[in-house]
């Protein structure tokens, strides 16, 4: 039986602040079912430490080797909701029992380097208190990348590393002024550190990149496009000479978590089976978006960061010119969009809710007709598969997991689940946003077969889970 540690700075339910949590929370889950020894490992945050969770002490105190002199932390132990897959909960706290993962919104902690070294040196450090040693350390987006340098240096001996990237632009790939480098007690001359210096910064990502024994992003579109400076600024060197290691692996979702037959957040439930629910859900939707209630109106969805990357500025030219259609809009970020949304919500079929809701964007997925993702660049995105889940047809740009997971021109086992445009710009969003709508409007049997065909759509983890075991032999083929 292969022998797992996922490690992760998020994972949901205890944290979240992306899609990288829902992954840590969700794959372990199908990896278990392979019969593989998985765990999980993140900081002990605040909100973990006062959420009414059965935990039992794991490790009452372990040293943890910093910079300046040996630290410590204690290790909590539960189980992933629902599952007997065991998670431990890092304990330290002045770098942990704080409100925020890494910052308060729009900000960033001061010491994340040095909270996240303490993590990375701590995932280590446990490992011979808890009696039980991985073959594998499975180490997810820059927080945990460090493992893998500590892993290479001489006179260490330990499990191999792979490095799952979740998020490659260049806002996410871990950079800190070089002159830092001593925080992680790293030297320039040490194996790996040259890789992880790059224009003047510490770039925690590229320590991921170099380091880990193998590599993967989040689908195998993305995978091909970091190899490009459009796509892989900073970082395209590394995956261009790592190609052979460097794996496309689509992410997945929880159905159990995702079903419109059983979601409590719902007007009406539905399914494959029975769609008749979703009319009423639209229904709920237009009145408590404040939107005219019709149900032959096309009414297009959209839960987001508001963020460049998610495609706002081509969104916010085209704005004015969808007039056949409804949008609501559920998100927050970046204050010129969350103003533009508000300025656009003056229209009548123009609805927007600035902050985040759990249920509302549920009930988003699952009464509006359509769901909309222009991202500039989308290495997964969990949103598309999600809608289609509910049933929403995907209008997306075709880039990263978008162009893997939706079809308009269906090919052989693949029929049409959504619509897509290639260019980046307000024009092509728009003729994707008309050849939709012209669909829902025209005769609808053609339009209850794309719904049909969204509702059969199966993005489960399991298919996932069986590659990334392939990922973990690799891993350990390098051993042989």
């Amino acid at each position: 039986m292969v022998k797992v540690l996922l490690a992760s700075a998020e994972v949901v339910p205890f944290a979240k602040v992306g899609g990288l949590a829902d992954v840590a929370g969700s794959l372990p889950k199908a990896l278990a079912q392979l019969d593989i020894d998985i765990r999980v490992i993140m900081p002990k945050y605040q909100a973990v430490a006062e959420a009414a969770l059965d935990m039992w002490r794991a490790v009452p105190g372990c040293p943890v080797p910093m910079a300046d002199g040996m630290s410590g932390c204690a290790l909590d132990e539960s189980r992933l909701p629902g599952t007997e897959v065991p998670i431990y909960f890092v304990e330290h706290h002045d770098y942990f029992s704080r409100p925020y993962v890494y910052g308060p919104p729009g900000g960033a902690y001061p010491d994340n380097l040095e909270r996240l070294t303490f993590f990375c040196r701590a995932i280590l450090a446990v490992l011979e208190p808890l009696n039980w040693q991985p073959d594998v350390i499975h180490l997810n987006d820059w927080h945990t990348s460090l493992v893998a340098v500590y892993l290479k240096q001489p006179g260490t001996n330990g499990p191999q590393t792979v490095f799952t990237a979740h998020n490659l632009g260049s806002a996410y790939q871990g950079t800190f002024p070089a002159k830092l480098l001593a925080v992680t007690g790293l030297a320039s001359d040490d194996p790996g550190v040259s890789d992880m210096l790059h224009d003047g910064q510490l770039n925690l990502a590229r320590a991921g990149l170099a380091c880990a024994d193998m590599v993967n992003t989040v689908s195998e579109k993305y995978a091909q496009e970091i190899e490009t400076p459009e796509f892989g600024s900073n970082i395209c060197d590394l995956v261009e000479a790592r190609r052979k290691d460097v794996w496309g692996i689509l992410n997945g979702i929880d159905y159990e978590v995702w079903n419109p037959a059983t979601d409590e957040a719902l007007a009406a439930n539905f399914s494959a089976d029975d769609v008749s629910g979703k009319a009423q859900c639209k229904q709920a939707l237009q009145e408590q978006m404040g939107l005219p209630v019709d149900p032959d109106i096309p009414l297009i969805g959209m839960v987001t960061r508001l963020d460049a990357q998610k495609g706002l500025d081509i969104l916010a030219e085209a704005l004015p010119q969808i007039q056949n259609a409804q949008l609501a809009v559920l998100g927050t970020g970046d204050q010129l969009y969350e103003n533009m949304l508000r300025q656009a919500a003056t229209q009548e079929n123009v609805a927007a809710v600035i902050d985040f809701s759990g249920e509302l964007a549920r009930q988003i997925y699952a009464g509006a007709d359509m769901f909309l993702m222009p991202s500039c660049y989308e290495p997964c995105g969990l949103g598309q598969m999600i809608a289609l889940a509910y049933g929403t047809v995907p209008i997306v740009r075709a880039t990263g997991g978008l162009d893997d997971s939706i079809q308009e021109r269906g090919v052989r086992g693949s029929p049409q689940n959504g619509y897509k445009f290639e260019g980046y710009s307000a024009e092509e969003l728009l003729e994707a946003i008309n050849r939709a709508v012209d669909t829902f409007t025209s005769p609808r049997s053609r339009w209850r077969k794309i719904v049909g065909n969204a509702l059969n759509c199966d993005f489960s983890w399991d298919r996932s889970a069986k590659k990334y075991l392939e990922l973990y032999q690799a891993a350990l083929d390098r051993t042989a």
